[in-house]
C-alpha cells in the first residue's frame, strides 16, 4: 500500500524505529541512516553476542528497511544525507531538539525548501519545556506517563511493563500520525513536523485515571492483578488464566464457574459497590480456576462466551493453530542470525495482511546502492496552496464503537479535523456513560471517562436494530468518508451494514473494524476487552514481579493501542483511496494481533534460543542499577470512588534510576558520593549485575530521603538517565505539562468546565486544535438527520415519539 513511499529513519531509540518498521512492513522503502558506529539498538538485548549483528529487538524493528552509514561529521555524507531527505515523503527521528541541526541537518529549513516533507520526533518529552534535554530509557520513559505508577500490587514498588512499551506506544502514534499527515500533504501540499512526547503519549491513555484526576482531582493507586472479582488474573491448575466482564458479561462469568445463581442476585450486580460480595466472587472464581487446567477453562469458557483468557508465551503464540492458519507469520533469513518468524501487520486491508519481506540489514549492508540513489535531483514538491487546515478537516467519520478502544481510534480523527458523528442506541448507551453514575439522574451525561474519550464529536441516539433506524443511518453513510465499529464479530453483517452493504451506498467508504482477536473461526467467536487481549497477546506472561505470576497492566492496554493503530489504519485507507483510484476498503484491525507485535523481540527472540527476560520485576539484564525507589513522602494524595467520593490518602513517591553504561556508572557514583559504591568490581556491567541487592540498598537508602524530582533532576544533570515516577494527578500539576499547555479546558453543557488532554500529534504548521466537549446523550439527533440525512422537522418528531431517537436512555 506504501509502495513508492520513500522514508528516511534517523532513529537511535526503539519508538521511532517502530514507525518506520510498520511503513516498511507495508511496502515504503525505508533507508535506515546509522552512524559508524551502527544503531544503539545493534547491541541491545535479547541478543546472541555483543557484535552488532546479533540483536533480536534490532532484527525485528528493522526488518525490510535498507541500512546506510553516514557520518554528519563528514561534509560529504552530510550532504548525502540531505539528499536523501529531500527525496523522502517522511523523515522519523528522536534526537534531543536541535541535536540534527548543530551537525548540519536543519530540518526545519529542509521543510521550508521541501514543503510536502512530514518529519515526525519522538522525544520523551518534546520539543520544547523543562524537561526537554532529559535523558531516557524504556524504564524512565515508562515513569514519566503514569502508566508505570498504577502499574502493580498496592504494597509493592511500581512495575514496569515488559520490554520497550513506552516506545512502542510512541511508534503507533508516530506511525498513525505521519500516516494523517502525509494524507494533508497530498491534499494541499503542506508537511508538517509532529511533535510527539513520549510522557503525553501516556498521558493520554491512563483510561480512568486521567479523566478522574482531571475532572474530580483524585489521583490512581496500584490495584493489583484484581480489579475487581471479575476483573483480573487467577491461578490455575497449570498455571494462570485471566478474566475481564463489563456489567454485561458477569452474569456469563456466574454461569461458567456454575454458580448461575449470582446472576440473578443484584448483590453481585455491582462487585465495586458491595466488596464483601466482591471478595465471595473472588473465591468461588478461584475455587473453580484451580480445578482445572487453562486450555479447558478457555474452552469451557467460550461455551458461555464468558470473557475468560489464556496467558500465553511466546512459544504458545508461534503454536498458536489460529494465527499459523490465517498467515500471520512470515519468515525471513538473517545472514548472521538464521532464519526467524515476524509478525504480520496489525491489521488487513480487503482480506490481505503484509507482511516485512526481508531481514533487518547488515551495518552499511546498502550504503553504496542509496549514495548512487542520492545523486538523483530532489522530488518535486508541490507549493502548498491556501491557508493550513487541519488534516482531517472536511472528512466524516460514522463512529458506531463503544467504551475505549473505537471511540479512542475515532476521537484522534475528530482531533485531526474529521467531524465525527457518535451513534448510540436509544436503549444501548455507550457503556462507559455509566461510570461515575449514582443519585444523579443525568449522570449519564457527566461521566468523566466518557466525556474525555469523546471529545471534538457530534452524538445521536439512533435505533438503528428498527428498520427506519437503519434507514436512517444507510442516508448518513454516502455523506461519510470513514465507517468504525469495535462490536462483537457477526453484528454489523447481521445488521445489514457489512462491508458489502456499505460499499454498494458509498464506493468510496473506509470500513474500520475492530475483533479483539480475529474475523475468522474459532476466535471470532470469542468476547475480548482489554485486559484479556493484552493477556492473549503475549505481553502479561512476560512481566511481573520476580518469582510471582504474571502480572496486567494498570490500564486495560489492549484498548488504548488498538485505537491509536485504528486510525492509523483509517489514515492508510484514505490516503490510499487518494493515490487515484477513488476506492475505499475494509480494515479489520486485530487487537489481539497488534499486541503481539508490541512483543515482537521476544518472538524473534524465541524462534532463535535467545535468552530474554521473564518476570524479572524493574531489572534489566543490560543495566545496573536499573530500579523504581521509594522517595521522600508527599503531602497526600486522595483517591476516590466511581461516586466521587473520597477513599484514601496515600504518600508515596517513587524515582525510576537507569544506569544503562560504564560512563552513567561514574555519573551516579559522583552524584551520591557514597563509599559502599567504590567497589572495582561496579566498575563493569557483570559486577554490577552480580552486586545489584547491594547497589539498589545504597541507591535507595540515599533516594528515601530526598524528593522525587531532586533525585531525577540531580542524575540528570549528570546524564543518568532519571525520571519522577508520575502519578495520573502529578502529570495535571506538573510544570512541564503546564509549560507545553498540555491542559486546555473545555465547557460542557451539564459537567460544567473540565481539563482536558491536549492532542497528542502537535502538528506544528497546522492550526491547534481547540477541544469541544463530548456530545450529551443524543445531543444532535436533529441537526444530524435534518442537515444531514435530509429529514424533516415532522418526521423526525414522529422518530422521538416512537423511541427511534433518545436524549434520554431507556436502559443503562
Amino acid at each position: 500500500m506504501l509502495e513508492g513511499v520513500r522514508v528516511v529513519d534517523l532513529s537511535r531509540e526503539p519508538g521511532a524505529a517502530y514507525a518506520a518498521r510498520l511503513f516498511a512492513v507495508f511496502g515504503a522503502d525505508v533507508v535506515k541512516v546509522e552512524p559508524p558506529e551502527g544503531d544503539p539498538t545493534r547491541r541491545r538485548g535479547p541478543r546472541r553476542a555483543d557484535d552488532g549483528e546479533s540483536s533480536a529487538l534490532f532484527a525485528y524493528l528493522n526488518a525490510a528497511k535498507r541500512s546506510v552509514v553516514l557520518d554528519p561529521a563528514d561534509a560529504g555524507q552530510r550532504e548525502t544525507l540531505i539528499r536523501l531527505i529531500a527525496n523522502a515523503h517522511v523523515v522519523f527521528e528522536d534526537g534531543t531538539p536541535g541535536w540534527w541541526k548543530t551537525r548540519g541537518v536543519d530540518l526545519d529549513a529542509l521543510m521550508g525548501s521541501y514543503p510536502g516533507l512530514v518529519v515526525v520526533s519522538v522525544t520523551p518529552f518534546g520539543q520544547n519545556g523543562p524537561r526537554t534535554g532529559w535523558r531516557a530509557t524504556a524504564l524512565t520513559a515508562h515513569a514519566s506517563g503514569g502508566q508505570l505508577e498504577i502499574c502493580g500490587d498496592p504494597e509493592a514498588p511500581p512495575l514496569k511493563v515488559a520490554g520497550q512499551q513506552a516506545y512502542y506506544q510512541a511508534g503507533l502514534h508516530a506511525f498513525s500520525s505521519a500516516l494523517t499527515a502525509m494524507y494533508a500533504a497530498r491534499r494541499d501540499g503542506l508537511g508538517d513536523q509532529v511533535d510527539l512526547s513520549i510522557q503525553e503519549v501516556q498521558n493520554a491513555s491512563l483510561e480512568g485515571a486521567g479523566p478522574i484526576a482531571l475532572v474530580r482531582g483524585f489521583d490512581t493507586g496500584r490495584a493489583g492483578n484484581q480489579t475487581r472479582a471479575v476483573w483480573g488474573i487467577y491461578p490455575c491448575a497449570d498455571g494462570y488464566v485471566g478474566v475481564a466482564s463489563m456489567a454485561r458479561q458477569t452474569g456469563s462469568v456466574y454461569r461458567c464457574i456454575e454458580h448461575p445463581e449470582l446472576a440473578e442476585d443484584p448483590r453481585f450486580a455491582d462487585l465495586i459497590g458491595n466488596p464483601e460480595m466482591n471478595e465471595l466472587a473472588a473465591m468461588l472464581i478461584e475455587e473453580w480456576t484451580m480445578a482445572r487446567r487453562a486450555r479447558e477453562i478457555f474452552e469451557v469458557s467460550q461455551t458461555h462466551r464468558a470473557p475468560f483468557s489464556l496467558i500465553p508465551m511466546p512459544r504458545d503464540l508461534l503454536e498458536w493453530e489460529p494465527l499459523q492458519s490465517t498467515g500471520f507469520w512470515s519468515n525471513v533469513t538473517h545472514p548472521r542470525l538464521g532464519q526467524h518468524p515476524l509478525p504480520g501487520a496489525p491489521f488487513t486491508v480487503n482480506g490481505a495482511r503484509a507482511h516485512a519481506s526481508r531481514p533487518a540489514p547488515l551495518l552499511g549492508q546498502h550504503t553504496s546502492e542509496v549514495m548512487a540513489e542520492a545523486i538523483a535531483p530532489a522530488r518535486a514538491s508541490r507549493p502548498a496552496g491556501g491557508p493550513a487546515r487541519l488534516p482531517f478537516e472536511g472528512l466524516r467519520v460514522l463512529d458506531l464503537s463503544q467504551v475505549w478502544a473505537g471511540p479512542y481510534a475515532a476521537r484522534f480523527l475528530a482531533d485531526m479535523g474529521a467531524d465525527v458523528i457518535h451513534i448510540e442506541g436509544p436503549q444501548f448507551p455507550d457503556a462507559v456513560r455509566g461510570v461515575g453514575r449514582g443519585d444523579d439522574p443525568r449522570s449519564f451525561n457527566k461521566a468523566s471517562y466518557f466525556n474525555e474519550y469523546n471529545r471534538n464529536k457530534r452524538g445521536i441516539a439512533l435505533d438503528i436494530q428498527r428498520p427506519e433506524g437503519m434507514a436512517a443511518f444507510k442516508r448518513l453513510v454516502p455523506l461519510a468518508d470513514v465507517v468504525l465499529e469495535n462490536w462483537s464479530v457477526g453484528v454489523s453483517e447481521r445488521l445489514g451494514m457489512g462491508y458489502e452493504d456499505l460499499k454498494a451506498l458509498n464506493p468510496g467508504i473506509v470500513f474500520v473494524q475492530m475483533p479483539g482477536f480475529s474475523k475468522e473461526l474459532p476466535e471470532s467467536e470469542r468476547v475480548g476487552f482489554g485486559p484479556t487481549i493484552e493477556q492473549m497477546g503475549g505481553l502479561v506472561a512476560l512481566q511481573g514481579y520476580e518469582g510471582g505470576p504474571p502480572h496486567k497492566s494498570g490500564i486495560s492496554y489492549g484498548d488504548p493501542i488498538g485505537g491509536i493503530i485504528a486510525a492509523g489504519a483509517a489514515a492508510l485507507g484514505l490516503w490510499r483511496r487518494e493515490s487515484g483510484s477513488g476506492e475505499g476498503c475494509h480494515i479489520v484491525v486485530s487487537q489481539r494481533d497488534n499486541v503481539i507485535g508490541m512483543v515482537g523481540e521476544f518472538i524473534v527472540a524465541e524462534a532463535l534460543g535467545l535468552d530474554y527476560p521473564v518476570r524479572e520485576g524493574n531489572r534489566d539484564p543490560d543495566a545496573a542499577p536499573h530500579n523504581v525507589y521509594r522517595t521522600r513522602d508527599d503531602a497526600g494524595r486522595w483517591s476516590g470512588d466511581v461516586l466521587g467520593r473520597p477513599v484514601s490518602e496515600f504518600h508515596d513517591t517513587w524515582v525510576a534510576i537507569a544506569v544503562d553504561s560504564d560512563e552513567a556508572w561514574r555519573a551516579l557514583r559522583g552524584v551520591l558520593r557514597d563509599a559502599r559504591l567504590d567497589d572495582p568490581a561496579y566498575d563493569s556491567l557483570a559486577g554490577r549485575k552480580a552486586g545489584e541487592a547491594a547497589i539498589d540498598g545504597v541507591v535507595g537508602e540515599w533516594a528515601r530521603t530526598r524528593e522525587a524530582s531532586e533525585v531525577a533532576e540531580a542524575l540528570q544533570a549528570a546524564g543518568v538517565a532519571a525520571c519522577p515516577v508520575m502519578s495520573p494527578l502529578m502529570l495535571v500539576q506538573d510544570a512541564h505539562l503546564a509549560a507545553r499547555e498540555n491542559f486546555p479546558t473545555m465547557a460542557h453543557p451539564e459537567a460544567g468546565e473540565v481539563k482536558t488532554a491536549r492532542p497528542v500529534w502537535r502538528m506544528t504548521r497546522r492550526p491547534t486544535p481547540r477541544p469541544q466537549p463530548a456530545p450529551v446523550f443524543g445531543q444532535h439527533n436533529r441537526e444530524v438527520l435534518r442537515d444531514l440525512a435530509g429529514y424533516s422537522d415532522t418526521e423526525i418528531d414522529a422518530f422521538e415519539a416512537s423511541g427511534l431517537l433518545a436524549t434520554v436512555p431507556t436502559r443503562s
